[in-house]
């Protein structure tokens, strides 16, 4: 006679898979996975010394998501469209400043001191020519108001629209002029959180996120609709 799974089976699987779907997710954010990489689900059960279930469990779960694709002989990163790409920051110009703003309300003494930490640790990295340093002072001073957002859905979308963009997103500050941009937007943002400034605040966030997107279009030479039709 075949027996039920245990629940202690049941959550042992969701613990893995959830280990797995977070170890390949941080590989995405930090772009160690190429646009033209394959990932089996094999190779890395082989990697992770598990067996394939799991390992399926969370790549799926990352496709669902929108950060993986799959096709007939694995899973590849998505590729993004020029309409994919207008879609995402328009949801971000909607959510971002107000989320923020909203932040900003209840910010407390702890965080803003860690925002002016990893600002500082931006303008080192800028000033050191370490463009992975920014990469990584952008995303804690972005993740440092994003935890104090009161409405944690909302703070959950605006990531997840955050990340797919990230997938790529060295092209869009490797420019000097535009790390620039980004640490003065970064200063404006950290005096409208020091000031408990919602409307300032709001501003230099939807600049902010204005100048992500066309850094992005630029450097990434994507094709407008315009373009494919001349």
């Amino acid at each position: 006679m075949t027996q039920d799974p245990s629940p202690q089976t049941g959550t042992l699987l969701d613990i893995v898979d959830s280990d797995v779907y977070t170890a390949i997710l941080g590989r995405i954010k930090r772009g160690e996975i190429a646009a033209d990489e394959r990932i089996v689900d094999s190779r890395l059960a082989t990697e992770f010394r598990l067996s394939r279930m799991p390992v399926r469990q969370a790549l799926l779960r990352l496709v669902h998501e929108g950060y993986l694709a799959g096709t007939t002989r694995g899973f590849i990163l998505p590729k993004l469209t020029y309409e994919d790409i207008e879609e995402i920051f328009e949801v971000r110009m909607l959510l971002e400043p107000r989320a923020a703003a909203s932040a900003s309300r209840v910010l407390d003494e702890a965080r803003i001191d860690a925002l002016r930490s990893a600002l500082t640790s931006a303008r080192h990295a800028v000033a050191d020519v370490r463009l992975g340093d920014m990469m990584v002072a952008n995303d804690q001073f972005r993740q440092i108001w994003l935890d104090a957002v009161p409405n944690r859905r909302l703070a959950a979308a605006i990531s997840r629209f955050v990340d797919h963009v990230q997938i790529v997103r060295k092209a869009t500050i490797i420019d000097a002029a535009t790390q620039h941009v980004v640490l003065d937007l970064l200063s404006r943002m950290l005096d409208g959180f020091e000031r408990r400034d919602a409307l300032a605040v709001q501003d230099a966030t939807l600049q902010f996120v204005v100048r992500a997107r066309d850094s992005f279009t630029a450097a990434t030479s994507l094709e407008t609709p315009r373009a494919k039709s001349a």
